[in-house]
């Protein structure tokens, strides 16, 4: 056999191998879920904090380019949220998108992705006047956010469970008698998500 039959036979092979791989890990089109979130959010100068509960859905598009790194392959795309929290002491509602870079380990079946998002919220407070009355400020405001994380478990090819997600959010919160002020929000969320579509 000579040495350029033998590299055409080795290049054969490799190509099979990929294009089996390739259908074995396909790419998926999208991703939609809900998730438990819980917030954390600073409501005023003196350390006043909102603990608040709610929920929130989401969707995400992969971008066609997938490319192999660390024994997994990453993914770029494009995710957006809408998310409801709220206690006794006031209420959350955020829409956010923005870019997500993840990287997912088949084989062990585990996605690490990371994402900044910006968006719009809306923020109320309810406190309590010097009288004893009750009061309530809102606030429709511009919101941005750190760079959050989020660890996923990728169940067969269509459902993925959420594991955690820590977001670190910046929003306009009312204050008290007037105006608004930056503060922190640190939200942290788990739920599942369902995969569609393949390329």
């Amino acid at each position: 056999m000579s040495s350029a039959s033998a590299c055409l036979k080795c290049l054969g092979l490799c190509a099979f191998s990929v294009a089996a791989i390739a259908q074995e890990n396909p790419m998926p089109v999208g991703e939609m879920g809900v998730q438990w979130a819980y917030n954390n959010l600073e409501t005023s100068q003196t350390g006043g904090w909102s603990n608040q509960n709610g929920g929130s859905i989401y969707g995400q598009y992969f971008f066609k380019r997938s490319v192999r790194h660390w024994h997994g392959r990453a993914m770029f795309g494009i995710a957006g949220e809408f998310s409801r929290s709220g206690s006794q002491s006031g209420s959350l509602y955020s829409y956010l998108f923005g870019p997500r870079f993840s990287t997912e380990w088949r084989k062990q079946h585990l996605a690490l992705h990371g994402e900044y998002k910006i968006g719009g919220d809306r923020v109320r407070v309810n406190g309590v006047t010097p009288a004893g009355g009750q009061v309530t400020a809102v606030r429709n405001s511009f919101a941005w956010g750190a760079a959050s994380v989020g660890l996923d478990a990728v169940v067969a090819r269509r459902y993925v469970v959420n594991l955690l997600q820590v977001d670190f959010l910046n929003l306009d919160v009312p204050q008290f008698p007037g105006g608004g002020s930056w503060r922190e929000d640190l939200r942290v969320s788990a739920g599942i998500g369902f995969r569609f579509g393949e390329r």
